[in-house]
């Protein structure tokens, strides 16, 4: 079991989290409280971390 998931960190759930992790899937995990953070992501800017379940 991933790390995440494990340690009940609420980043996504367990389902969505796994299937990244079977597909081989990166995640990028930013905060959605950050003013511009997901515009920032979607325009492929440098925001939050990638991670790879």
């Amino acid at each position: 079991m991933p790390n995440a998931i494990r340690q009940n960190l609420g980043i996504m759930d367990a389902t969505a989290f796994a299937l990244c992790r079977d597909q081989k899937l990166p995640i990028k995990v930013f905060s959605i409280f950050k003013h511009g953070a997901l515009k920032r992501v979607v325009l492929g800017e440098d925001e939050g971390t990638l991670v790879y379940a």
